[in-house]
């Protein structure tokens, strides 16, 4: 009985606010891309993108960015008060307007449908038929658009009431649901009749229930005619515009009062969408839901996490210190001061009697009914269960202690850190241990922890300490060889004698006397943790700066046995529902767990609380990938599966998006171009695939896109697309070009050899006749045959040179540049490399004045000047056009970039004296250096022609890196 009571007292106490279920709303406006605040329609095409229908135009969304659609980036198309969009099976989105009819768009192309008739039509819903045909409904009637273009009222031709059409629907026993201000019809073998007795509501808006039976939106209410032929009746007397169903069979309405509702087992909530809502509502593949107001556009999802903020009653967002006591208070430590939650409401724990702004608390500890409150400047104070302060301890000669860590212990003592070190509080009395004791210098204490050992455990903004039971002090210096940290935040100690650290560099594992990090190299997103917690089902939650990391234990395993190459790790930010991604650290405890699992964590932004079970259950299985853009040298191209391009191409860029909506900013990406990567190209949140100067061939661009938690191993969780690109041959390596060739050489030896045979049976004769006259004449043939064979070698010698040297500025060519760029790259993995890549500044217009033998003496001053400059240590090449490609051997950015800025300098100083004496040539110059992802030679140039395009695109004759 005893148990039972404890445990019915103690659940009464849990707050309200801390359980899971509550939505989380995300808005976008004008401020964000829109074209128009007034969101009126909604869909999502097949390839997964959303597409919003506003009063300007026509967007394109993939969650992260908008593609806008209007009269003026659209010639021909009148894209103004999209009333209604249809997503066709082929791909193709249609657009109903207010008053130009229905626009197509697919794959980059729009096309009016039908003729001038159609023009003038206000397009308010649409449906494709069975037939290929396009039924049309306006404000005043049906129209049927049929395949070869003519359109038709099909209300006069089967006897349709002339009244305003308000929506289709496909019946799934046949034919078709007509909407309409005096109920629903059903067309069904070109047969009309009224539908379920309904000509007595004025229709807004139907929608299959999934169950046999049809929710229906009227001026009346909603009409919810169930499968078994219940008829339910909702929201009487309220007009709803849009109805949708979600999977787990909630109703969502957009309500003519301006309103958003959901309703669900008889409860309505009301969702806060600003503004007033639109008829546009949709809920799309990943069950979340859109809507449309006066204000933008809105996605609404019921996330795992939620937040206690302001508005909710607290002083302050800005959250330090979070605990739950065993009576099940929860005591919030803010930049205010201190609150405590008590059986669902919040109150005020003053710290100072008389002072205006109360103590700013970072650091909260509890033994039997104590609290111990750290302050930044007030120093600890100690409460009781009801937060009243049973006493007060300063700290002497400390005018702002910042106490971020308190521990207090059985025996009485109090441990406080604070920015000069540590103190022992014990009876009355304080112990300090500073630098003099072995503490690191300058080290403020962040963390206090004591492990099963008796070992306490001191973390510091520079490194880490242990105090044993003998007081016998160890130190970890920051960035020591055995410990690969700065700053330590947090200690978590297992049952087996392992110790979880919290610092700047990562997570680490200390086992026996070795420490092992993982950190973003080992699939961690950042490296600086603050805080760590264990939920007891075998996951450690992470606090950071952009989010909360969940963490499987069997994962940690993996990874330290070297089984898994990285961590599986699921985020939980403001997507989530979390008030903001921004965690707070260096104070303790910055989170907590209560006594029914859900999780605490101090923010910037309030107080996060995340229901555990509910972290991964709205995963995105498979993002689809779609391809947003393809630009040749400097041209957009239409879309299209595959592209021919021609020999001369120089630059290829690919646009791609991965289409969750639910948390865009956890989507991960790689790809490879089959026929040139040798691997797969770890692209991260970047969104766009560049690739230079392909050499001729067929290639496959394959795209990956993959929602966190990243584990590429997981093929059932990657969404993939394919693009195919030709690179045309040039004509001389052809094959008729090839064989022609082919054909000539072998004449020219059959030739030689017919002529070599002649003029030695010649020779042979004379020789016959004149043997002592002709002695001396064939040595000196002899001789010349000697002669003629070294100018041959010196022939093939000089073919060898101009294969792999340019012929104007004597320069090695690209083929060369790349044998050597491969060579030093495997040759010395150690050294320093910086690739550079040198483009003369407005050269075509060098051309276009002053003629191309002013520009091609231009390239040989350039390519003197840089053997010049570098002299003949490092690697020079033309690397193509106005371009030149420098290698520097044994040079990090930091030796290369004064060496670039120099050569830059000195070019600037060379004139054309003899033209024009006032011309200035000047080059732009990107740099790379090898690094963990600039490793091979199409990374590392392709980082230094990234460079170089923002010097160039930042003004010229800068040296860019």
């Amino acid at each position: 009985m005893w148990l039972v009571t404890l445990v019915l007292v103690v659940a009464g106490f849990f707050p309200s606010w801390a359980q899971a279920g509550r939505h989380t709303v995300a808005s976008w406006d004008m401020a964000q891309g829109l074209p128009h605040n007034l969101v009126q329609s909604l869909a999502q095409g097949t390839d997964g993108f959303i597409w919003i229908g506003t009063w300007e135009g026509v967007v394109r969304f993939n969650g992260r960015s908008f593609t806008v659609f209007d009269r003026q980036n659209t010639p021909g198309v009148e894209l103004s008060g999209i009333l209604s969009i249809l997503a066709e099976a082929d791909g193709a989105m249609l657009f109903g307007t207010a008053s130009d009819g229905v626009y197509r768009y697919h794959k980059g192309a729009w096309q009016p449908l039908g003729g001038a008739d159609a023009r003038q039509l206000s397009v308010v819903a649409m449906l494709r038929d069975h037939d290929g045909s396009l039924w049309i409904a306006t404000n005043e009637r049906l129209l049927r658009l049929s395949v070869s273009g003519v359109l038709e009222d099909a209300s006069a031709a089967m006897g349709l009431p002339v009244v305003p059409v308000t929506a289709l629907r496909h019946d799934p026993s046949g034919g078709m649901l007509i909407a309409t201000e005096v109920g629903i019809f059903r067309l069904a073998q070109q047969r009309l009749q009224p539908w379920r007795n309904s000509q007595a509501w004025r229709v807004r808006d139907l929608v299959d229930d999934g169950a046999g039976g049809w929710v229906v939106a009227a001026d009346d209410g909603i009409h919810w005619l169930h499968g078994n032929g219940r008829v339910e009746h909702l929201k009487r007397g309220e007009r709803v515009d849009a109805v949708r169903r979600d999977a787990a069979g909630a109703l969502w309405m957009s309500l003519s009062a301006g309103r958003l509702e959901r309703y669900a087992d008889g409860v309505v909530e009301r969702l806060p969408v600003h503004g007033q809502v639109s008829p546009a509502l949709m809920i799309d593949r990943e069950g979340l839901v859109w809507s449309g107001s006066t204000d933008g556009l809105f996605r609404i999802d019921e996330g795992a996490a939620s937040g206690l903020t302001v508005a909710d009653g607290l002083r302050s967002n800005y959250i330090r210190a979070v605990m739950q006591t065993p009576d099940g208070a929860i005591w919030i430590g803010h930049s205010e001061g201190l609150e405590r939650q008590y059986n669902g409401q919040l109150a005020k724990v003053p710290l100072l009697a008389d002072a205006q702004r109360d103590a700013s608390v970072l650091a909260l500890a509890q033994r039997d009914q104590t609290l111990w409150v750290g302050t930044y400047n007030q120093g600890v104070f100690a409460l009781d269960s009801n937060g009243r302060i049973q006493q007060r301890v300063t700290l002497p000669g400390l005018v702002q202690p910042l106490v971020r860590a308190l521990l207090a212990e059985a025996d009485g003592t109090v441990w406080i850190g604070c920015a000069d070190g540590l103190y022992r509080y014990r009876h009355g009395s304080l112990r300090h241990y500073g630098t003099l004791d072995g503490l690191p210098p300058a080290a403020a204490v962040h963390a206090l922890y004591r492990d099963q050992a008796g070992v306490l455990w001191i973390g510091t903004s520079n490194g880490m300490a242990s105090l044993d039971a003998a007081q016998k002090l160890r130190v970890w210096p920051a960035n020591a060889a055995d410990f690969p940290a700065r700053y330590v935040f947090d200690f978590l100690g297992d049952a087996n004698g392992d110790l979880w650290i919290a610092t700047d560099h990562g997570l680490l594992r200390r086992r026996g006397l070795s420490i092992q990090a993982f950190d973003h190299a080992r699939g961690l997103p950042r490296d600086k943790i603050f805080r760590i917690l264990d939920d007891g089902q075998n996951h450690l939650w992470l606090s950071s700066n952009q989010g909360v990391f969940r963490l499987d234990r069997n994962d940690l395993v993996g990874v330290a046995a070297g089984a898994r190459a990285q961590l599986a790790v699921h985020v939980v930010d403001h997507t989530d529902g979390m008030p903001s991604r921004q965690t707070n650290g260096a104070s303790s405890p910055s989170s907590w767990m209560t006594g029914q699992g859900q999780l605490l964590f101090a923010t910037s932004g309030g107080l996060a609380v995340i229901d555990p079970q509910r972290v991964g259950q709205q995963r995105l299985q498979t993002a689809p990938v779609a391809i947003e853009s393809v630009i040749v040298d400097g041209a957009q191209q239409q879309m299209r599966e595959r592209y021919q391009l021609p020999s001369e191409v120089e630059r290829i860029g690919v646009a791609y998006s991965g289409l969750g909506f639910r948390a865009p900013d956890k989507m991960r990406y790689r790809y490879r171009l089959e026929g040139f990567d040798a691997d797969w190209v770890d692209a991260d949140t970047r969104t766009e695939a560049v690739y230079t100067n392909l050499p001729p061939g067929s290639y496959r661009l394959r795209i990956q896109a993959m929602a966190l938690p990243l584990d590429w191993a997981d093929a059932a969780r990657i969404g993939e697309t394919v693009l195919t690109l030709e690179v045309a041959t040039p004509y001389w390596r052809r094959p008729w070009a090839l064989a022609l060739l082919a054909l000539a050489l072998i004449g020219l030896v059959v030739a030689l050899i017919s002529w070599r045979t002649a003029s030695y049976r010649r020779r042979q004769r004379q020789l016959d006749d004149e043997i002592a006259v002709r002695t001396q004449e064939l040595s000196e043939k002899n001789r010349a045959l000697e002669q003629a064979d070294a100018e041959r070698d010196a022939l093939l010698k000089r073919l060898a040179h101009q294969a792999t040297h340019d012929a104007l500025t004597g320069l090695p060519n690209r083929r060369a540049a790349d044998a050597h760029l491969q060579l030093a790259l495997r040759d010395d993995p150690a050294s320093p490399l910086t690739v550079a890549l040198v483009d003369i500044d407005h050269f075509k217009r060098i051309n276009d004045v002053y003629g191309h033998e002013v520009g091609d003496r231009v390239l040989r001053d350039v390519a003197w000047l840089l053997q010049l400059q570098l002299g003949e240590g490092q690697f020079i090449s033309r690397h193509g056009g106005e371009e030149f490609l420098i290698v520097l051997r044994g040079m990090g950015l930091s030796e290369a970039l004064p060496v670039l800025q120099a050569l830059r300098t000195r070019v600037a100083r060379l004139r054309l004296e003899d033209v024009d004496a006032e011309a200035t040539i000047t080059v732009s110059i990107g740099a790379a250096e090898r690094g963990p992802e600039q490793e091979t030679t199409h990374t590392l140039i392709a980082a230094a022609d990234r460079q170089l395009y923002r010097a160039k695109n930042t003004g010229r004759n800068r040296v860019l890196s």
